[in-house]
């Protein structure tokens, strides 16, 4: 699963309680204005050189009478809680006045329409998660890697996790509350490319920065210094189902490194 995930510079995670069509970001039931808003926010976001990726997120057994939306960046996480959405569109998701979270966040992609798997094992992830963080888990659209489902993003750390199945969740939130990445579902941190994604796995050190990333290595900044990871691509493919739902396999060329 190393360096599978979506590189990302802002998540922009906006809740919408209806229902998700499969692409739901294109294809939802919000006001004009504020699906302009949304489209302004990203482009906003890519005039300034930075990737910004929106999703949809609720809790449907919840309902506060407010509109929560999650702005994430550089290792923080940012929460706003807004009478509705006439008042998301006052919001500059790059210059917002945003309270900071202390605590983690998690997201676990649930959109089945999208694709079968996510619900078939995001469900009862999720249900597993709320049962021991409460409110600070929410179900969210497409994360991508439907056949690494059930997908767990967990903010402020920006990592996207896979596999998280509901019998590993008392670890893996142990994992993770206590500052640590969970080794076994790592997809990657959203804020580097796939290559230090995979990288960072092979490091000695805690990571700091990333410094370069060629194509045959990433430097690092480590608690122990600085720590060059040498990586290089497959060329030889490997066959895989890309949902639970897909008969034909394709092809994926796997990354493989060393310190």
């Amino acid at each position: 699963m190393l360096g599978t995930a979506d590189p990302v510079d802002l998540w922009l995670l906006l809740e919408y309680k209806s229902s998700w069509k499969p692409r739901a970001i294109e294809d939802n039931g919000l006001d004009d204005e504020t699906s302009r808003w949304l489209e302004a926010s990203v482009e906003n976001c890519a005039e300034k050189g930075l990737k910004a990726r929106p999703q949809f997120i609720r809790r449907p057994d919840t309902d506060a009478g407010t509109t929560t939306l999650f702005v994430a960046r550089d290792n923080a996480v940012g929460r706003i809680e807004v009478a509705d959405y006439e008042a998301v569109r006052e919001i500059d998701v790059l210059t917002a006045d945003l309270i900071p979270m202390r605590e983690n966040v998690y997201f676990v992609c649930t959109n089945g329409q999208r694709d079968f798997c996510c619900a078939r094992y995001g469900l009862p992830t999720f249900e597993g998660l709320k049962e021991l963080v409460g409110e600070r888990v929410w179900q969210t659209t497409h994360l991508g890697g439907h056949r690494f489902a059930p997908n767990v993003l967990t903010l402020p750390q920006g990592v996207l996790y896979g596999r998280v199945d509901v019998d590993d969740v008392n670890a893996f939130v142990t994992t993770i509350e206590s500052g640590d990445l969970s080794r076994p579902h790592v997809r990657g941190r959203s804020a580097f490319p796939p290559e230090a994604q995979f990288a960072e796995l092979q490091v000695t050190g805690r990571v700091e920065a990333l410094l370069d990333v060629r194509e045959d290595r990433v430097l690092f900044q480590t608690n122990l210094g600085e720590e060059e990871i040498q990586i290089q691509k497959s060329s030889i493919p490997l066959q895989v189902v890309a949902s639970c739902g897909d008969i034909e396999s394709k092809d994926v060329y796997p990354i493989g490194g060393t310190a």
